[in-house]
């Protein structure tokens, strides 16, 4: 069975910033996006938006109220997250992405939801940002930290959030064999057409990012659910949610098994 992959971990591991940042730059300037900009309906609530899953309930009660906040949409690639966090009352989100194609696809989607006077677009990479010092309250990457060298973009996540700023990351884990098999050489209707530096986080790594002077957790998400979601898809079903309670027994009295989850969530407060 073929691979979707253009590097195995291990080269994408040895790559250094400059080489990570021209693959991850093509790939996502050739990915093809729908032009049918995403419009949120009048009646949307973020509590819809948080209450899709486990783990994105989890993110948003640890950051907590996004009212008056400066937030950081750290990898926002084509994603309405930072459409989200200003209608959410957001003070100002940053839209930050290596990708032009990214950023501009962003500021139209802005435009679209008339949120275009809350939200920036930052031309960046997660290991060099260019922001002051303490000022951001919000980090938040939705995929982004497997692609990054955790040192370096540690210490940049510290330096630009406030004191008692918090960072919330969700990537997937990659400490279970079977899944990373299904991940590499399986067909599934939303599998990525090349995978660049693309490295599932392992504990190993994220021991990186807990060496920083902030404090920092990680929880295993969809262990069982990921059955769920491959069988009967990604939206919401009732097989899910039996799926996801079980997993929330599961993960809570034999947390061992949370190192094969199909996701880690990482929280940080500075």
């Amino acid at each position: 069975m073929g691979t979707n992959r253009i590097l195995d971990p291990e080269e994408a591991e040895r790559l250094n910033i400059s080489e990570r940042i021209r693959l991850e730059q093509h790939l996502m300037d050739s990915v093809l996006v729908n032009d049918r900009l995403f419009k949120l309906p009048e009646t949307w609530r973020f509590d819809d938006y948080m209450n899709q899953s486990p783990w994105k309930k989890h993110q948003f009660n640890f950051l907590g109220s996004l009212e008056d906040k400066v937030v950081l949409d750290l990898g926002c690639g084509y994603n309405p997250t930072s459409v989200y966090f200003a209608r959410a009352g957001a003070q100002a989100v940053i839209a930050g992405d290596i990708s032009t194609k990214t950023l501009a696809y962003v500021q139209k989607m802005a435009g679209i939801n008339n949120v275009e006077d809350k939200i920036s677009v930052l031309l960046c990479a997660g290991e060099t940002i260019p922001l002051a010092t303490n000022s951001v309250d919000i980090v938040h990457g939705e995929g982004v930290l497997h692609h990054l060298k955790l040192k370096d973009a540690g210490k940049e996540i510290e330096r630009v959030l406030k004191p008692g700023g918090k960072a919330v990351f969700k990537d997937p884990l990659g400490e279970n064999p079977l899944l990373e098999f299904a991940r590499d050489r399986l067909p599934y209707k939303w599998k990525h057409a090349a995978k660049g530096t693309d490295r599932p986080l392992t504990t190993k790594e994220l021991k990186q990012l807990k060496a920083h002077q902030f404090h920092c957790s990680c929880s295993g998400f969809c262990l069982t659910g990921m059955l769920a979601r491959a069988i009967w898809g990604r939206d919401l079903s009732w097989p899910q949610f039996i799926f996801d309670r079980l997993d929330r027994f599961l993960l809570k009295n034999f947390p061992a098994l949370q190192r094969y989850c199909r996701y880690v969530v990482t929280c940080v407060t500075n």
